[in-house]
């Protein structure tokens, strides 16, 4: 039984979200005598945990969807696409030049940016990309090694299995690992009070997390804010897109119209993503 035929067993028997086995997959399916638009979306974990707020929403305005949304990963869920195994991908970046085709649309739907934050009081203005990843791999020990005071650089991060750790690993560290010095973290809240509370202190922290009281420092030069990524120019930043076929089912073009729309923008900005789109 492939996925498509289960899901529709699940859509008699459930009116719940129900998972699915070791898949992972999420059905949202609302019970109606008849039942015909299914959509099925795959694809990067990132991106999925901003289209899981959207599907609510989306099945009160297009009430007869049902809707199924599964991680996996960007690639894997190009693959699925590719192979007509889902409806839509989630990637948290753009086609390359080999994926691209003439049959497949790419659609941006918000950016998430990722803020270094120091303690209001530390003298440090700007760090570079490099120098980043050495802080956190503990290769730079010293605020003096980045014109800053004579004192040691205390490190603060989110635990594993964090989107923004995933995040700071993948574009900052790039395959190194943390100090094991570094102190971590359960939440964002966390996060902000323990630097806010060490004149020392660096973390990390994403837009939506971010306070007054906190300094964001630059990166390469570039203050993060929805300008400096809007144009592509604050490094700390991932593109959120979802893709699919030109000949995609009016149900996949209505999801993929929704997330652009204003209602569903405002949704990813209270969540910590750029408006990309009004």
């Amino acid at each position: 039984m492939d996925r498509r035929q289960l899901l529709r067993n699940i859509g008699i028997a459930s009116l719940a979200t129900v998972c699915v086995g070791a898949g992972g997959w999420m059905a949202y399916p609302l019970l109606f005598p008849k039942i015909q638009k299914e959509l099925m979306i795959s694809g990067s974990l990132s991106v999925s945990r901003f289209i899981a707020l959207l599907i609510g929403p989306f099945i009160e305005k297009f009430p007869n969807a049902r809707v199924a949304i599964q991680g996996g990963g960007s690639y894997a869920g190009l693959v699925a696409l590719q192979n007509g195994g889902i409806d839509v991908a989630m990637m948290s970046r753009d086609l390359n030049f080999d994926e691209f085709n003439l049959e497949l649309r790419s659609h941006l739907i918000g950016i998430e940016g990722v803020a270094i934050v120091v303690h209001p009081e530390l003298g440090v203005q700007n760090i570079t990309l490099e120098k980043l990843s050495e802080i956190f791999e503990g290769n730079i020990t010293n605020w003096s090694e980045l014109g800053g005071p004579n004192k040691r650089i205390h490190l603060y991060g989110r635990a594993e299995g964090s989107t923004t750790r995933g995040f700071v690993e993948d574009v900052v560290m790039r395959g190194a690992a943390f100090d094991r010095k570094l102190t971590v973290c359960d939440s964002a809240v966390h996060l902000a009070n323990a630097v806010l509370g060490d004149p020392h202190g660096i973390g990390y922290l994403t837009m939506r997390n971010l306070t007054d009281q906190l300094k964001a420092v630059a990166i390469n030069g570039i203050e993060i804010s929805d300008k400096t990524l809007l144009l592509k120019m604050y490094p700390l930043a991932r593109d959120m897109f979802l893709v699919s076929k030109n000949t995609a089912n009016d149900v996949a073009k209505d999801f993929v119209r929704y997330s652009l729309s204003a209602p569903a923008q405002d949704i990813f900005v209270k969540h910590g993503l750029t408006q990309v789109s009004k």
